[in-house]
């Protein structure tokens, strides 16, 4: 991310026209490949695809923020999904106005690929957030955790160290973190801003 080669694009179509490269065929399904030196993981979500391409192999939390993503930009811009080659000839441009929302596209990108990844977080107090048992038993884990590293923790961190502690799915630990983090009882700690390229 950040420094990113568009050629990729046109071997990635080819790839996929050509049947070289496979793409999950039931909703919730994974494929991941590598493809001139760059990882794939693709996703398939109810009415589209969603591809990354990453520099390094995808981290196991990957998968979660891609289900995050999906149903929220499935839930935000079903219509325009469905009618994307018929109403809107194929005008991408459709998914950059955002209705529906306080937040832009570009926003909640950079949110579920960058911030929850990337940035470290500080652990919060859940104290008058509605949160499930749950969660409460992953806070108090993250918390022991944090102050091992010294108060900050990265979120594929504690995924993997809850996947060896907990009897639960990923899906489920993808779910406890991220009600945590939308109940802002995990706060991100972003450096400086930066711009990054996204591609639709």
């Amino acid at each position: 991310m950040g420094d990113f080669d568009p050629d990729i694009l046109d071997v990635f179509r080819n790839s996929i026209y050509y049947e070289i490269l496979d793409l999950p065929l039931e909703e919730g399904g994974i494929e991941q490949a590598t493809l001139e030196g760059k990882y794939l993981i693709t996703r398939a979500g109810k009415l589209f695809w969603i591809t990354l391409i990453l520099k390094h192999k995808p981290i196991i939390y990957m998968r979660e923020v891609m289900k995050f993503f999906s149903k929220l930009f499935e839930n935000l811009y079903e219509r325009e999904i469905q009618e994307l080659y018929t109403q809107f000839e194929g005008d991408i441009s459709v998914f950059r106005k955002d209705p529906y929302s306080k937040q832009s596209l570009d926003t909640i990108i950079e949110d579920l690929f960058h911030l929850y990844l990337i940035y470290p977080f500080k652990i919060g107090t859940p104290r008058a957030k509605k949160i499930s048992p749950k969660a409460k038993k992953i806070h108090q884990f993250a918390k022991v955790l944090a102050h091992k590293v010294k108060g900050e923790l990265l979120l594929d961190k504690l995924f993997a160290e809850v996947s060896k502690s907990f009897k639960l799915s990923n899906e489920e630990i993808g779910d406890l973190i991220y009600e945590l983090v939308e109940n802002e009882v995990f706060i991100p700690l972003p450096p400086e801003k930066k711009k990054f390229p996204i591609h639709l």
